[in-house]
């Protein structure tokens, strides 16, 4: 009669035992990339989202004032630097000028919740460039995260934020 039992060796047991430790262990290791890349990535997604904002805004702005509004927003030079500044929320769903006219719901977007900074200057020659007469405003846009982290007061540094351009434009 056969008296052995079936059943795993030590070696077995320990093998296995080390392969699933570093199974788990690469895993883990993994986590804080993925969450970043997934933060980055909807940051991004928002930011993409802003253009129509920024266009109605921008037409909420020039209702009472075309002109006014299109020698408000600096011409672009090289670099780019002190455009019309707009904000948004981390969320997208709130945008506002910064220091040109108020907003059009009550209340500002708290220092510590501007998220992304918006950014916009006219072009300075060629086809795109406005004139008085011009029935179209056409600004060069930049957004860049994170203006401001989440609760700080501080800005973030212009080199350390994720940028994106685009162009809007704007009928009389």
């Amino acid at each position: 009669m056969n008296t052995k039992r079936a059943g795993f060796s030590l070696i077995e047991v320990v093998l296995a035992a080390g392969i699933f430790a570093v199974a788990v262990t690469v895993i883990l290791a993994l986590l804080p990339a993925l969450t970043r890349q997934s933060g980055e990535s909807a940051d991004s997604l928002v930011a993409q989202g802003l253009p129509d904002r920024l266009r109605v805004e921008l037409q909420r702005l020039a209702v009472n004032d075309f002109n006014g509004l299109a020698n408000t927003i600096p011409v672009m030079g090289a670099p780019l630097e002190n455009g019309l500044l707009f904000v948004a929320s981390r969320d997208g769903s709130r945008l506002h000028p910064a220091s040109y006219l108020p907003p059009a719901t009550s209340g500002l977007i708290p220092q510590g919740q501007r998220y992304f900074a918006v950014e916009a200057w006219r072009f300075s020659q060629g086809t795109l460039q406005f004139d008085g007469t011009a029935p179209v405003l056409v600004v060069y846009v930049r957004v860049s995260w994170p203006a401001y982290n989440p609760g700080s007061t501080d800005a973030t540094p212009s080199a350390d934020r994720s940028h994106f351009t685009f162009t809007v434009a704007i009928n009389r």
